[in-house]
């Protein structure tokens, strides 16, 4: 079987062109984990798209309170392909300055139960009490200290992404991704302007 690959963004990161969103692994806010499902079928579910070729993991850490990412953990250190999982970081209002951030890696990390994740990305374009400034310096950092190796935001407006990307430019680092909703039924990003930014 062939592995078709993305590249995120003008990172040089290859990964599975397509990857697994886990916001229901581990979530009974949203979910019905713990009910309808538990981790058996969320683990079936992991190894059978391992085996179809796809390795890319999306999760966050307010997926299940942090239950997705240790979920994630535990399953990648069950198997010998590599795992690219990309995470999310909350800008909550009690969360203040570059320190925030770097303690919200460690502990996705600790989840994780890795080194490094391949990509990192702000969940929400939120400024309440930390600025855009503060967080992708704050990112900048983490990617030039190799514990996340690449940068992304997520439900940015066109102009969020620019800002975004301008404020990592300074530190040389690209600006990865924008995850953002796109189907056949919701193509707002083409008519906002984003998915041409993006381009």
């Amino acid at each position: 079987m062939t592995r078709q690959t993305a590249n995120l963004g003008q990172t040089g990161i290859a990964v599975s062109a397509l990857g697994i969103g886990t916001w229901a692994w581990g979530d009974k806010l949203f979910w019905n984990y713990g009910k309808e499902y538990g981790a058996s079928q969320v683990e079936e579910a992991f190894k059978a798209a391992v085996e179809a070729g796809i390795t890319f993991f999306d999760t966050a850490e307010v997926y299940g309170l942090g239950e997705s990412e240790r979920l994630l953990g535990k399953f990648t250190q069950e198997t010998d392909i590599p795992i690219d999982i990309a995470s999310k970081f909350a800008p909550v209002p009690w969360r203040l300055g570059a320190n925030a951030v770097h303690n919200a890696i460690t502990e996705s990390l600790n989840r994780l139960e890795t080194d490094k994740i391949t990509l990192y990305q702000v969940h929400w374009p939120f400024t309440f009490l930390i600025s855009q400034e503060t967080l992708m310096n704050a990112l900048g950092e983490e990617v030039k200290s190799g514990r996340i190796g690449a940068v992304g935001v997520s439900n940015y407006s066109a102009e969020q992404m620019r800002q975004a990307s301008q404020i990592l430019a300074k530190k040389e680092v690209p600006l990865a991704v924008n995850q953002v909703q796109y189907s056949l039924l919701y193509r707002k990003i083409e008519t906002k302007a984003i998915l041409a930014t993006a381009k």
